[in-house]
């Protein structure tokens, strides 16, 4: 299933990779037995999961983003991810440690001061996009379906890595009742508890749809008031600062640059990436690695998506997710098998 036509393989390819989404995954992936193991486990696991996504290509670039150990959206509202527990000490040596490999492996690793991995998701296929070229985001992360468009793609794993989900636009509006540019205002207006973000009370994720696209944005909805049901009215008018405040929270930081150029003529080096890993006793991932880009087979289709849960009760909390605002102005570890 690759990203680019039978007739467009002149047309460069990139994956931008959310390296803290695949850092999270692959030190939670090692077995308890191998915690003792003096090998680089957490780097290991994120190349054989490049080398995983790779079917879904080829790709002639790869750009990893990485959350900038300071995070200026907790500094302007102290609430953002207040809720999450501390991150072990063991899983940032592991993800400091990997960054370092990843770079010595050639790829292009990116961290912006005060910036997240989703700010370097976006302005990756920001560059890529305002060349024409083609774009998959790689992340377990739902809110980077914004960054979803006409020539880029989210792959998001499910509970084995090797089942990758494939969303295009066809596939976001089909799921979440809205277009992936307007998927940052129905998060808006939904909330995000796991970022500390709180939504309109009693308006769930099909309601919010409905706004949206009855309206075309949170602006105009606003702009509306007085055509709405009572009820949703004044939930909107008791919310407004609080969507507001997620809808600037939920945009990435602005013009981060990527040079997209300079990564795409560099490519993917896999002799250096082998060089560098076997002496670190990863010599299994990178070996899968190097068949991975060297003798690609594609992806098989993807499995069925299972039906959204998603309620929308009138009385219930708002669930949602943290996304781009890219048209119009989580992170979190995950258990279970690796491959």
């Amino acid at each position: 299933m690759s990203l680019r036509d039978d007739d467009d393989t002149a047309t460069p390819a990139v994956l931008a990779v959310d390296g803290n989404s695949l850092g999270h995954r692959a030190y939670h992936s090692s077995r308890p037995d191998q915690q003792d193991d003096e090998r680089p486990l957490t780097t290991g696991a994120i190349v054989s999961m490049l080398a995983t996504a790779w079917s879904y290509g080829p790709y002639d670039a790869v750009v990893i983003g990485i959350d900038d150990d300071v995070n200026q959206r907790k500094l302007d509202v102290p609430a953002y991810k207040a809720g999450r527990p501390p991150t072990p000490p063991e899983l940032t040596q592991a993800l400091r440690d990997a960054v370092a490999h990843l770079e010595a492996c050639g790829f292009e690793v990116v961290i912006h001061p005060g910036a997240e991995a989703d700010d370097v998701m976006a302005a990756t296929v920001d560059a890529v996009e305002a060349r024409d070229w083609v774009c998959d985001v790689l992340s377990s992360d739902r809110d980077l379906t914004a960054l979803v468009g006409a020539r880029t793609r989210l792959l998001r794993p499910r509970a084995r890595f090797a089942d990758l989900e494939v969303e295009d636009r066809d596939a976001v509006l089909r799921r979440y009742g809205v277009p992936p540019e307007r998927y940052i205002d129905l998060a808006a207006l939904r909330g995000d508890p796991s970022d500390g973000l709180v939504g309109a009370h009693g308006i769930g994720p099909k309601t919010a749809a409905r706004l949206i696209r009855d309206h075309g944005s949170v602006l105009e909805l606003y702009r509306a008031l007085h055509e709405l049901p009572p009820r949703i009215e004044a939930s909107l008018r008791e919310a407004r600062e609080r969507v507001e405040r997620n809808l600037e929270l939920m945009s990435p930081i602005p013009h981060l640059p990527v040079d997209i150029e300079r990564v795409v003529a560099a490519g993917v080096d896999v002799e250096r990436l082998v060089a560098v890993l076997e002496p670190l006793g990863l010599g299994g991932a990178a070996q899968r690695f190097a068949r991975a880009v060297t003798d690609p087979v594609p992806a098989l289709p993807p499995m069925p998506p299972p039906p959204e849960q998603e309620a929308d009760h009138g009385h219930a909390p708002p669930t949602a997710t943290r996304t781009d605002l890219r048209a119009d102005i989580a992170q979190q570890g995950e258990q279970g098998a690796l491959f």
